[in-house]
């Protein structure tokens, strides 16, 4: 990880300590169903969000909440709630196995945020801060309706597909800064390996 001016404070050595706790808890448990739910908590108070969840793809783009931690009821249940194909279009399906794209939305500014992990033409591996820009109203909409205000996600990738999104949702708007999304893709990274580990073969689950 990247250098941080605040990486001496006690917030960061927490943070830091967190995270090592998702990754070995990762690499001790051969229990897929006990990592993902394990690590939605651990990732929410991370982040310090409201609902962190695991939304898990099926073969024709649609989905379903398979774990998920919510901070006090502050927001709605998702768990084991299924979603049409067309509520994550196949645009935004393939950028996020292509770059490994990463997205923040504020509904405060009304912006939304991408920081790509791999990039587009070569498919090398790149640093690349969060760029924003406007968020489409129909996207507002739809948080909204949830009583999301700020989001943030990651694609969870296995044998080079889309196998799942780590999602996490706030009531208030939320600044999230680099060594969030820094810390994010070391979970989602585990993840992929938990993953192989309990489909070893070139099946997909």
């Amino acid at each position: 990880m990247t250098s941080n001016p605040e990486q001496n404070s006690p917030l960061y050595r927490h943070e830091e300590s967190l995270l090592r706790r998702i990754t070995n808890r990762i690499r001790r448990s051969l229990e897929l169903e006990e990592i993902i739910t394990v690590t939605t908590a651990e990732v929410r108070s991370l982040l310090k969000t409201d609902r962190v969840m695991i939304y898990k793809f099926h073969t024709d783009g649609s989905g379903q909440v398979i774990a998920e931690s919510i901070y006090e009821n502050r927001l709605p249940s998702l768990l084991g709630l299924n979603f049409p194909a067309d509520d994550i279009p196949l645009a935004a399906r393939e950028l996020f196995i292509k770059s490994r794209v990463r997205s923040v939305v504020n509904l405060d500014t009304q912006e939304i945020g991408q920081s790509h992990l791999r990039d587009l033409e070569n498919g090398e591996t790149i640093s690349e801060e969060i760029h924003y820009r406007p968020v489409e109203p129909c996207h507002i909409k739809y948080l909204s309706a949830m009583g999301v205000k700020s989001s943030v996600v990651a694609p969870i990738i296995y044998q080079e597909q889309l196998w799942g999104l780590l999602v996490s949702h706030n009531s208030e708007a939320r600044l999230i800064s680099e060594y969030d999304l820094e810390a994010i893709q070391m979970v989602v990274e585990q993840l992929s390996v938990a993953i192989a580990q309990k489909y070893p073969s070139h099946t997909s689950p």
